[in-house]
């Protein structure tokens, strides 16, 4: 059996506990330590003989130096991914890969240090985005390649979940002591208006139409509603709705790529709705609509309706799912194998038997429409993005 990859994770929230509990069901992985200053040993971890670091913020570095491991993965509370992702990677001790949870960009060319370090050193940096790896949008990039839809115009992506139970406690307090995640990332509706959180929509159809291999995207324009959601919300908890909400309720970002491909992202937090990716990729031969998971093709569908798309995905199949689908949906149910599909997908690319779609150029894009959205909204103008 080849060398299993000695893994370290970065982050025991939610999230990081989620991963965990896949990767100890995946043969190709060895995780040999877990680092969380903020409690003790989570309950996940009790019955798992881990080391577990916790001493103090920088306790993931004496982590990395004495565990010695081929890969890191980052699922931390987004203020730490960079500067944790950067000993990793940099560190004279011990360097090694990162598998980077996502999450919305702080600053433009925020990631421009990571990959100098990452190519400086040969290593890899591999997007955890996991909406890639759903079963529909992988099949879609088959699709798409062969030409099934034509030549592709327009896509749509978004993020709409209703959050406003992980932000807001049940007091109508801002940030959930309940939901550890919330408590920090409530705090940049009171300060952002922008796109937050734009990889879940995004990433997919970039791949699906080539951004940052054979198209880049060239230009964006913003624009934000009024903010009603979380102060009704929070009102209707008893809660002080004097609290400042800056996050507009629905935050549209246009882009256009350089082969006039319109892109349109969504963030929608803060509404009743069920939740959705918004996925639409619209071709000179017919579209697909994954919210509803129906597509229309010319000449094959019944004239002007709708059809699942089951059939097609199936088709279509992407080597990952017909290698490791079964075992994901069986593990992964939480997250319809998608997790499962992707982290297979990380140990593939590490041993040299299958390559990840994604790099940490593409990470750098997608997170960077936060503060290109935000620049866009507060000076009302459209901005250009500069090619890489």
């Amino acid at each position: 059996m080849m060398k299993r990859i000695r893994t370290v994770l970065i982050g025991a929230g939610y999230r990081g506990c989620g991963l965990l509990r896949i990767l100890q069901s995946i043969d190709n992985f060895e995780v040999v330590a877990v680092f969380d200053p903020s409690s003790n040993k989570p309950c996940d971890l009790e019955n798992i003989d881990i080391m577990f670091y916790n001493k103090d913020n920088d306790d993931y570095q004496r982590m990395i130096i004495e565990q010695k491991p081929d890969l890191a993965i980052i699922a931390s509370p987004w203020k730490f991914h960079i500067e944790q992702a950067m000993f990793a990677l940099g560190n004279h001790y011990h360097r090694c890969h990162v598998a980077i949870e996502i999450k919305g960009g702080f600053c433009i060319d925020e990631y421009k240090p990571l990959l100098e370090t990452a190519e400086k050193y040969s290593l890899n940096i591999f997007p955890l985005e996991n909406a890639v790896f759903m079963r529909e949008n992988m099949a879609m990039l088959n699709i798409v390649k062969k030409g099934i839809l034509g030549n592709i115009v327009a896509v749509k992506g978004g993020y709409r979940h209703d959050l406003r139970g992980l932000l807001v406690d049940d007091n109508g307090k801002l940030g959930n002591p309940n939901k550890p995640e919330g408590i920090w990332r409530s705090q940049f509706y009171t300060t952002e208006n922008c796109d937050l959180y734009p990889t879940h929509g995004l990433a997919p159809v970039c791949l699906a139409i080539g951004i940052g291999r054979t198209d880049y995207i060239t230009e964006l324009t913003s624009f934000s509603s009024r903010a009603c959601g979380m102060h009704e919300y929070i009102l209707q908890h008893g809660g002080d709705t004097s609290v400042p909400i800056a996050m507009g309720d629905i935050i549209i970002t246009q882009m256009r790529s350089e082969k006039n491909i319109l892109i349109t992202l969504t963030h929608d937090t803060t509404l009743p709705r069920p939740r959705s990716l918004d996925f639409e990729i619209q071709g000179s031969k017919g579209i697909w609509r994954g919210e509803f998971r129906k597509i229309y093709i010319e000449g094959l569908s019944p004239h002007e309706e709708w059809e699942d798309d089951l059939k097609y995905i199936e088709e279509n199949e992407h080597r990952f799912w017909q290698l490791w689908g079964t075992e994901a949906t069986r593990i992964d149910v939480h997250h319809k194998g998608m997790d499962y599909i992707m982290l297979r997908a990380v140990a593939a690319h590490i041993q040299g038997e299958d390559k990840y779609p994604l790099n940490g150029h593409d990470l750098a894009l997608w997170t960077s429409i936060t503060p290109y959205s935000k620049i866009s909204i507060s000076e009302k103008r459209t901005v250009e993005i500069p090619r890489p």
